[in-house]
């Protein structure tokens, strides 16, 4: 488990999990998306599969949501 201080992440995000010394992870239904190497994992509100990583893979959790004035 893991904490995170964010407006763009929910209590149940993604998972990551480890199985015979590969790490997988998947989105669980977020509505702002889980990203790896900037390729969204799945649509809006939509479970997606697992996806293997890399050592070299980039993940963000969420997308920056701004305001009107540019504030976040």
């Amino acid at each position: 488990n893991g904490y995170f201080d964010s407006k763009v992440l929910s209590r149940t995000h993604a998972e990551i999990w480890n199985d015979h010394g590969k790490v997988f992870i998947k989105d669980v239904k977020s509505s702002n998306g889980t990203f790896v190497n900037g390729q969204r994992l799945s649509d809006e509100n939509e479970e997606s599969g697992p996806m293997e990583l890399k050592m070299s893979d980039q993940l963000e959790f969420g997308i920056d949501i701004s305001q009107e004035d540019g504030s976040s």
